[in-house]
C-alpha cells in the first residue's frame, strides 16, 4: 500500500460522503456518533484510528480506503472495527498488550462484525486482508464459503477448528457464543511453543489502532460521545470484554509476586473502611444482654454450679441459684472484611501481584477472601498461599451480589478487587442491595482500570497506584 503524502480535498469530501451515505443501513447511534465526531482523511495512519484531540475524530487512510474499501459497506466495516476497539476497551484489558493480544482482539471484532453484518454487500472485506489457510491469519477472517457453506481449514495447532467454529458458526447455529480472549491467546501460545513467534508468509494484517488509550479516555470523557458509545455497546452481539457465561471451572496455579509500598498503603486504607476493629484493639459495646446469677429461688437450675457442693455437704436442695439475663459491658470480637477477588481471564497478568496484596490480611485473619469469575468460591489461606485458584474464564458481577446478599450473618460492606470488566449488574439485585444497605467498595488496579460497569453501584471506588515497579 503506497501512502499519499497529503490527501486532496476531493479525497476528504469523497470519503466523508461515502461513509455518511452508507450509514442509514446502520444504527441511529452510529450515525449520531459520526456526525458528532466527524471524519478526517489522513495518511498519517495505516488504516484507521481515533484522533486524540478535544473532540476525537475518526482518521481514515485514503489509499487503504481506495484499495480495500471500494464498497461503501466495506468503508463502514473499517470504521466500525476501529470504534469497537474503543468500545471494548482493548487498551485497558491487559497491562501490557502484545502482538498476540492484538490478534485476539481483531479476531473477536472481525467475527462480531461479520456475524452482525452478514448481508452479501458486506462480505469480502476481511477475506482479502488475510489468507484463509495460514495460521494465525485465518483467525482474522471468515472461512471460505461462510456463512452458507463454510470450509474450515486444517491449519494451525490443535483446537484451531473449534475456535473458528465459535467465531464463525456453521449454518443454522448462529447463536454460538464467542470464544474468550484467553482461549485465543492460549491457541497462540501453543503455536509459539511449537514454532516460535514466526508467522508463515509474514505477519497477519491487523486493522485499526491498537494503542489508542488517550483516544479511548477522551471519547468516554466527552459527555456526548461517551453516551453514544455506551448505547452502541449495548447493541453489540457480545458484551464488552467477553464477559458472561464463561466455560467450565478450571484449576489454575499463580505465582505470588510482590507489590509496591504505595499500592499496599492505598489498599490498606480502603480495607479499613470494610474492616471492624483490628486484632488486639477490641472495642466494647455500650451494653449486651448476658446470662448472670440473679438471686436464689426454689426453681431447680441445672446450671447452678453450687448444687454439687451442697449435695456433697448434705445441705438442703430446696434453694437454687437463678440465672437471668442482665445487661453488661462485654468485649466484642473484631469483625472481618469480605473481599471478592476477580480471577477472570482479563486479570491474568496482574493476579500474581493482587494475590501478594491480599495475602498478609488473610494470614492475620482480618479478611475472608472469595474468588469469583462467573461463580463465587471461597479461597482458603492454604490455597491462596500456594496460588491455587478456580476460574471459568468469564466475569459476572451478579454472582458476587447474590453471594454477598446471602451471607449469614448479614454483611453490610464488601470489598471488590477487580479490573472492573465485570458486566452490568442486574437491576433486581441492585434493588436488593439498596434494601439490605449493602455497600460495595471497589478497588481497581492502575494497570487495567475499567470504571463504567460498577460506577453506579459502588459506594466507593478507587484506583490503586501501580502494583509493580519500585517496590
Amino acid at each position: 500500500m503506497n501512502a499519499s503524502p497529503v490527501p486532496s480535498a476531493g479525497d476528504r469530501l469523497n470519503l466523508a460522503a461515502r461513509l455518511v451515505g452508507c450509514l442509514p443501513a446502520a444504527s441511529v447511534e452510529m450515525e449520531t456518533l459520526c456526525r458528532l465526531a466527524g471524519v478526517k482523511v489522513s495518511s498519517a495512519v495505516p488504516t484507521a484510528a481515533v484522533e486524540c484531540v478535544h473532540r476525537p475524530r475518526l482518521l481514515i487512510n485514503p489509499d487503504f480506503a481506495t484499495r480495500y474499501c471500494q464498497r461503501d459497506e466495506h468503508l463502514f466495516l473499517l470504521v466500525m472495527h476501529e470504534l469497537w476497539h474503543i468500545i471494548l476497551a482493548h487498551t485497558r484489558l491487559y497491562p501490557r498488550v502484545t502482538p498476540a493480544h492484538n490478534i485476539a482482539f481483531d479476531a473477536i471484532i472481525n467475527a462480531g462484525l461479520s456475524r452482525l453484518y452478514d448481508q452479501p454487500e458486506y462480505r469480502g472485506f476481511f477475506d482479502v486482508l488475510n489468507p484463509a489457510d495460514k495460521f494465525p491469519h485465518l483467525l482474522l477472517r471468515p472461512p471460505e464459503g461462510w456463512p452458507v457453506n463454510p470450509q474450515y481449514p486444517d491449519s494451525g495447532p490443535v483446537g484451531t477448528r473449534a475456535i473458528l467454529e465459535r467465531l464463525y458458526p456453521p449454518p443454522g447455529e448462529r447463536a454460538v457464543p464467542m470464544p474468550f480472549y484467553e482461549e485465543i491467546l492460549q491457541l497462540l501460545r501453543q503455536y509459539a511453543e511449537q514454532n516460535g513467534w514466526v508467522w508463515v508468509d509474514g505477519e497477519p494484517f491487523l486493522l485499526g489502532d491498537h494503542n489508542s488509550l488517550d483516544a479511548e479516555t477522551k471519547v468516554y470523557a466527552d459527555p456526548l460521545l461517551g453516551d453514544v458509545m455506551r448505547r452502541i455497546a449495548r447493541r453489540l452481539p457480545f458484551e464488552p470484554g467477553q464477559r458472561g457465561a464463561g466455560g467450565a471451572k478450571q484449576d489454575e496455579k499463580e505465582d505470588i509476586a510482590a507489590t509496591t509500598e504505595r499500592a499496599r498503603r492505598a489498599f490498606s486504607q480502603v480495607l479499613l473502611r470494610c474492616l471492624g476493629p483490628r486484632v488486639g484493639g477490641q472495642r466494647r459495646r455500650a451494653k449486651m444482654p448476658v446470662s448472670s446469677s440473679a438471686g436464689t429461688g426454689v426453681l431447680p437450675n441445672p446450671r447452678d454450679r453450687m448444687a454439687p457442693a451442697r449435695r456433697r455437704l448434705k445441705m438442703p436442695n430446696t434453694i437454687w441459684n437463678q440465672q437471668h439475663p442482665v445487661r453488661a459491658r462485654v468485649p466484642d470480637k473484631p469483625s472481618k472484611a469480605h473481599v471478592y477477588l476477580d480471577v477472570s481471564g482479563s486479570m491474568a497478568d496482574i493476579l500474581p501481584h493482587v494475590l501478594g496484596l491480599v495475602l498478609p490480611y488473610v494470614a492475620t485473619g482480618q479478611v475472608d477472601v472469595f474468588q469469583f469469575s462467573t461463580v463465587v468460591e471461597p479461597l482458603a489461606f492454604a490455597q491462596l498461599q500456594q496460588g491455587y485458584l478456580q476460574t471459568t474464564g468469564g466475569t459476572d458481577i451478579n454472582c458476587v451480589l447474590e453471594h454477598a446478599l446471602s451471607v449469614q450473618p448479614v454483611i453490610q460492606r464488601a470489598l471488590l478487587l477487580t479490573d472492573g470488566a465485570t458486566g452490568t449488574p442486574d437491576v433486581a439485585l441492585v434493588s436488593r442491595m439498596t434494601a439490605h444497605n449493602l455497600r460495595l467498595y471497589v478497588v481497581l488496579p492502575a494497570e487495567s482500570p475499567w470504571e463504567d460497569d460498577l460506577r453506579d453501584i459502588a459506594a466507593f471506588m478507587t484506583i490503586l497506584p501501580p502494583l509493580w515497579g519500585m517496590v
